[in-house]
């Protein structure tokens, strides 16, 4: 699938939870899950390509923005928990 469908698929699911009748609460903890979840996919096929390539430098670079971006879920799950007594998604 090429970028330009990716962003369509997006948007067209983003639109979709927006015209729901979901709290806003939960719109939001999808847009978050689903646009961290790609970055992370994102990474790692990223970090993949570093392995293959033997570039150590960029591997690093690439993982820390990976945790980083896991961190931020976690903080987002626990304030979402905390919020509404639920788990935002299963980790």
């Amino acid at each position: 699938m090429d970028n330009r469908m990716q962003v369509q698929n997006f948007q067209d699911d983003f639109d979709a939870v927006l015209a729901s009748d979901e709290p806003d609460i939960d719109k939001l903890a999808w847009a978050f899950g689903r646009i961290t979840d790609d970055i992370i996919s994102f990474a790692r096929n990223e970090i993949e390509m570093a392995t293959a390539m033997h570039d150590g430098d960029a591997k690093v670079r690439v993982q820390i923005k990976m945790e980083t971006i896991k961190h931020a879920r976690h903080i987002f799950a626990t304030s979402y928990q905390r919020i509404t007594g639920r788990s935002v998604w299963d980790e």
